[in-house]
């Protein structure tokens, strides 16, 4: 389901980084987490028709053990001193422009953020789902790969 993940956490791992945070971690990305610490979904599309909105996730954040950019822990903290993102959002992917998939601490709905309109405020939120897990579930292949099995 990933691929490039980092290395496998471990319960002791998570209780580190929620001890970092100073929370606890949503039960579903946790259990997400243990299985795939970060990486690329070979899925990597979302579509809500709703909203008209199609983006791709460039990659998942990774916990402790750092194989992209920034570590999960370390970019909430850094969002959150700087004042850059509300408390209740945790930043777990990004898509290729930078913006962030979220999940709502408050009520577990996933949202993205659009971080290029500036202040974030609600015209810069759009919600994608109401749990972690339906969101990874509703991930699709690009309509632009349609070759790849040729």
């Amino acid at each position: 389901m990933f691929i490039e993940c980092s290395t496998q956490l471990t319960i002791s791992d998570l209780n580190d980084v929620e001890t970092k945070l100073g929370f606890n971690l949503p039960e579903e990305l946790k259990e997400h987490y243990l299985q795939f610490n970060g990486g690329i979904p070979v899925k990597p599309c979302y579509y809500a028709q709703d909203i008209d909105l199609e983006t791709e996730i460039a990659a998942f954040s990774s916990m402790k053990y750092k194989n992209s950019s920034t570590l999960l822990e370390e970019s909430y903290l850094d969002f959150i001193n700087r004042g850059a993102l509300p408390k209740k959002y945790l930043p777990f992917a990004n898509d290729w422009g930078g913006n962030l998939f979220c999940m709502d601490l408050e009520t577990g709905n996933v949202v993205l953020i659009w971080m290029d309109l500036g202040e974030v405020t609600e015209r810069c939120i759009n919600f994608l789902s109401n749990s972690f897990e339906t969101f990874i579930n509703n991930l699709e292949k690009c309509e632009d790969e349609c070759c790849e099995d040729a």
